[in-house]
């Protein structure tokens, strides 16, 4: 690929969020009542087969309700750390926990309920350590912008090493976005296959589709450079589903003619 179209295509696919996690394109119907403002009256009425059911008809929603309150309250105890508002950070974590675990139960899936205890388990150390792999992965992108791949695949490993021993399932796949959108800018395919691939999973699993498309269009050039065809076609074959689920026309005739040259 020219070097000038994939440095624009790197841009495009993944966003250069740096304080908070990166959100995946829309894919959400304008309802009179937010999935989040539902979720809430549903905690409070302790409506279980309510929350799953709003679960089930919100998949690519789901993290994003649950993370609001984990945020919420990382950011409570920030502001105040002296003397934290103690009663509502057990508020908005409970409800996290609560939702979490409906989610899990729901789609027959522990990573929304590991992520979530894992988050509300953080020590004061690991508070900072876990906004540490958020900077680390801003700096990254920032160093992608700049087209010094040696210092963003660095700043990746180091999002990777603060995110994945917490159980922070979103920081881990964000770091492996960036290291193997590193090795594609560093013209290295044959490196950026596992974290793209893994990256892809994670945030399938998370329900971030926006997220696991953008993977699986740098991963399928990846393999079709490196000879790999039959994951190629594998991989092509989902990201044409999650293009048409977007709304992405060009893109699934661009995976399309990509599918042709196999």
């Amino acid at each position: 690929m020219n070097p000038s179209m994939l440095f624009v295509t790197l841009l495009a696919l993944v966003s250069p969020t740096v304080s908070t996690h990166t959100a995946a394109p829309a894919l959400v119907v304008r309802q009179e009542r937010s999935v989040r403002d539902r979720f809430v009256e549903l905690h409070a009425a302790n409506d279980e087969a309510g929350c799953k059911k709003l679960w089930l008809d919100n998949r690519h929603e789901v993290l994003y309700t649950i993370d609001a309150d984990l945020e919420g309250a990382l950011a409570t105890w920030e502001k105040s750390k002296a003397k934290p508002d103690s009663a509502a950070i057990a508020t908005m974590q409970a409800r996290a926990l609560w939702g979490a675990r409906l989610a899990s139960e729901a789609f027959g899936h522990p990573i929304f309920l590991d992520y979530t205890s894992a988050f509300v388990s953080q020590n004061d150390a690991q508070k900072a350590q876990f906004r540490a792999g958020q900077k680390t992965h801003g700096e990254s992108r920032q160093a992608m912008k700049a087209g010094d791949w040696k210092k963003a695949q660095e700043k990746a490993r180091e999002c990777i090493g603060n995110a994945a021993p917490l159980g922070d399932w979103w920081g881990h796949a964000m770091g492996l976005s960036a290291l193997g959108a590193a090795f594609v800018g560093d013209k290295k395919p044959a490196e950026a296959i596992q974290p793209l691939g893994e990256a892809a999973l994670i945030y399938r699993d998370l329900g971030l589709v926006g997220d696991e498309y953008g993977e699986l269009r740098l991963l399928a050039r990846c393999l079709v450079d490196t000879g790999a065809k039959e994951r190629a076609k594998a991989v092509i074959a989902r990201a044409i589903e999650l293009a048409k689920l977007l709304g992405d026309d060009k893109g699934a005739s661009e995976l399309s003619e990509l599918a042709k040259s196999l």
